[in-house]
C-alpha cells in the first residue's frame, strides 16, 4: 500500500514538474520586439528559477516512481515465497 502511494506521488510530481519546464521553455505568454517566437525571447532570472525548480521536481518525481516500482517488486516477491 504504501509503495502505491509512493509510485503515485512520483508520477504526479513528474507530470507536474514536466509541465512546468515544457511550459516555461516555450514561454507562451512572453513577446520580444527582436524576434516573432516568443521561444527565442531571453529568459529572465525568475523565469529561470521557476524552469529550474520544475525541473528538479520532474527529476524527484521520476526518482521517486522508480523507487517505488523497485520496492513494490521486491515486496511482491517476497510475499509470493
Amino acid at each position: 500500500m504504501a509503495a502505491r502511494l509512493l509510485l503515485l506521488v512520483g508520477i504526479v510530481a513528474a507530470v507536474i514538474g514536466l509541465f512546468g519546464t515544457v511550459l516555461y521553455l516555450f514561454q507562451p505568454w512572453r513577446t520580444c520586439p527582436y524576434d516573432d517566437a516568443p521561444a527565442a525571447c531571453a529568459v529572465l532570472p525568475g523565469d529561470a528559477a521557476v524552469m529550474a525548480a520544475a525541473f528538479a521536481l520532474l527529476c524527484v518525481g521520476v526518482a521517486t516512481a522508480v523507487i517505488a516500482l523497485i520496492v513494490r517488486t521486491r515486496t511482491q516477491g517476497r510475499s509470493s515465497v
